[in-house]
């Protein structure tokens, strides 16, 4: 067995997609990507053009430097924008314990959720976590190596995301197979819903899961891979079940057995036109759930309407497919990576009137980057300031504050965010925007939960007021 452990120059479901949701924003900007080999010393790696069940090379993708994320926030910020000074709350906050509110839906041992405490057996939020990208392809579908390539680049992009938005605390390390295996049947036979745990006809897809997983475990370390991506060709057949929505299973205590250990998470993406070109936001999203975070949006009906994207695209855990990439600051607080001065907590009925001024939820620094008003034991308000920076750069000059409210007592795949837009906005999508536009500039205000909330000044910082 070949190895080699390589430093790549970094630049960045269970079923979780839909291709029926907008796909106005599927082109990325901003991004430069790695040359297609990937050379140590004078060995470059080359992808064979034909496909094998055995792997024969792995590679070990280590984002220590960057050159594919957008160009740093803090930088980007630092260009001209209007001052307005921080200054503190007109009233002080509250213990930040009071608004974090318990998840009322799930289990002790569910794997994601949207309320307090988050599930310690999940993956931590702070260090090196691996995660395995293995391509396969089967006898009625052969893989490309080029298919590869553009892999290795998505997942170089997912290390430069979680980079960003964990503020440097949580590092993604990818094992990577630079070869395709061949599972035994045709793409047209594997049936996603059949053979699962317990008779389960979720399309968890754990019969094909451990088929590949068996397949490559002689040849592939899986010491401390905590879940496991698969890429599909793009030659999968339409009508092939796994390419319709793709396939994956997450059980905390470990799913899918190794040589090594259990791995808590087997996913496969579909090759669909709809997919492929937002691949890394993709895994990005599925990675999101290793930490925790549960989907925003509703299913099994999802569509591309705010019926069931309550959340619109606002956050990776919505839809990978909008100009705005950012988790959300309540699932960045529920992971761990807000701490409890950058939150200015308030119960509702405690607010007669207060200002108070929030940082860029993609900047670090002194200051709060999110408001959570308690409406009652299982909802709050959330005001957090977005700004065309860093993941969020194709927002461009859009800026303001974006409002949500969170439903502890709302599950996966039911909605339990939803934002909140101002009076009169238009629900149409505009590239680089965001949908729905429901940044607050200023002078604007929504209602929610008895309370008005109106920016009323906007700069380095977000001047907002609340009033009972």
């Amino acid at each position: 067995m070949r190895w080699l452990s390589v430093v790549i120059a970094l630049g960045f479901f269970a079923a979780c997609t839909s291709a029926t949701q907008d796909l106005s924003d599927t082109k990325e900007s901003g991004v430069t990507v790695a040359p297609a080999t990937t050379s140590v010393g004078p060995t470059t790696i080359a992808v064979a053009p034909t496909t094998t069940a055995p792997v024969s090379t792995t590679v070990v993708v280590s984002g220590q430097t960057t050159t594919t994320a957008p160009s740093s926030a803090e930088d980007q910020a630092e260009e001209s924008e209007p001052v307005v000074s921080y200054m503190p709350p007109t009233e002080p906050g509250e213990d930040t314990a009071v608004c974090e509110l318990q998840d009322l839906d799930l289990g002790e041992h569910d794997p994601v959720r949207v309320g307090f405490p988050r599930p310690a057996e999940n993956v931590s939020p702070e260090g090196v976590t691996k995660y395995a990208l293995v391509p396969i392809d089967f006898p009625d579908a052969a893989g490309e190596p080029s298919e590869i390539t553009a892999a290795v680049q998505d997942a170089e992009t997912v290390v430069d995301y979680y980079r960003e938005v964990s503020d440097g605390r949580f590092e993604v390390e990818w094992v990577v197979s630079d070869v395709f295996t061949r599972v035994s049947k045709a793409s047209v036979d594997y049936d996603p819903t059949a053979g699962n745990p317990g008779g389960s006809k979720n399309p968890w897809g754990a019969v094909l899961s451990q088929e590949i997983i068996d397949l490559v475990d002689p040849h592939l370390d899986f010491t401390g891979v905590a879940a496991v991506f698969f890429v599909i060709p793009e030659a999968t057949p339409d009508d092939a079940v796994i390419n319709s929505g793709g396939w994956g299973h997450f059980m905390l205590e470990g799913a899918f057995s190794t040589d090594e250990g259990t791995v808590m998470f087997a996913h496969g993406a579909p090759s669909t036109k709809a997919t492929r070109p937002n691949h890394a936001w993709l895994l990005a999203h599925e990675i999101g759930h290793t930490l925790g975070p549960l989907d925003l949006y509703i299913s099994p009906t999802t569509g591309d309407e705010l019926a069931d994207l309550p959340m619109g695209q606002w956050g990776v855990m919505s839809s990978f497919y909008g100009a705005p990439k950012s988790m959300t600051a309540w699932n960045r607080w529920l992971i761990g990576w807000l701490e409890s001065e950058s939150i200015y907590c308030r119960t509702a009925a405690s607010i007669a009137s207060v200002e108070f001024t929030l940082r860029p939820l993609v900047l670090t620094g002194v200051g709060y980057r999110a408001a959570i008003i308690r409406i009652n034991d299982h909802t709050a308000v959330v005001v957090e300031s977005r700004r065309g920076l860093g993941v969020d750069q194709r927002l461009g000059d859009h800026a303001g504050i974006l409002v949500y409210t969170v439903d502890t007592s709302v599950g996966q795949h039911q909605g339990p965010l939803r934002v909140q837009i101002p009076e009169g906005r238009s629900l149409e999508r505009t590239y680089g925007q965001g949908w729905p536009d429901a940044l607050l500039r200023v002078g604007d205000s929504v209602a929610v939960a008895g309370l008005t909330i109106e920016l009323i000044q906007s700069g380095e910082y977000d001047r907002v007021r609340i009033d009972q």
